[in-house]
């Protein structure tokens, strides 16, 4: 299995080292950008595509008050997330669901907050996708992408799903989201998009 597929669905033996970078590699981007500006008290947030779980288990460490929800389709990423974040789970702060962001067995106007990083460009429905997340969130619940902004014509590039600043707008306007922003400067070669219900 190539690695872009290993990171749409990290699985077996290679899939779990994976997950490990990730959470090694990558979770310092995420919480560099969180930790000045955490969710209120008592959010209720969905991390779709956790991985190995290090985000969840930072919000969990952050405040008290957050009940979160992590979401990933790869059961070697549930099982290390359930690992790192056990005493969350026992806790009833976190639950994890094994799933595709297109169905989230979640009800609706339900979340504060809902997270994707490093892997929108991996759904197989990005549109559907969308859609879903805009129904599980409250009226002016966030919806916050956080993605690599590979260089035009690159290879990334070339496998990338959503090209653009421009295509990422234009999906979340047709998905019913407004007052979006989008951050190329936070770090060079990475894209933020933050969308408001």
């Amino acid at each position: 299995m190539g690695l872009e597929k290993q990171g749409a669905k990290p699985s077996g033996l290679i899939g779990k080292i994976v997950g490990r970078l990730m959470n090694r590699f990558h979770t310092s981007l995420y919480v560099d950008y969180f930790k000045n500006t955490l969710p209120k008290d008592n959010s209720k947030i969905l991390d779709i595509g956790c991985g190995g779980g290090e985000f969840l288990r930072f919000l969990y460490d952050s405040n008290e008050s957050y009940i979160l929800y992590g979401l990933d389709h790869s059961p070697e990423m549930i099982e290390l997330s359930a690992k790192i974040n056990k005493r969350a789970i026992e806790q009833n702060r976190l639950k994890l669901l094994q799933s595709s962001p297109t169905d989230i067995s979640l009800e609706n106007s339900y979340l504060d907050l809902v997270t994707a990083f490093e892997t929108v460009q991996f759904w197989t429905d990005i549109e559907k996708s969308f859609l879903e997340i805009y129904r599980l969130l409250k009226a002016g619940g966030q919806f916050l992408i956080i993605n690599r902004y590979p260089p035009e014509g690159s290879k990334w590039w070339k496998i990338a799903k959503i090209k653009n600043d421009k295509d990422y707008i234009h999906k979340l306007v047709n998905a019913g989201f407004s007052e979006i922003s989008v951050d190329l400067e936070f770090k060079y070669g990475w894209i933020i998009v933050k969308a408001t219900k």
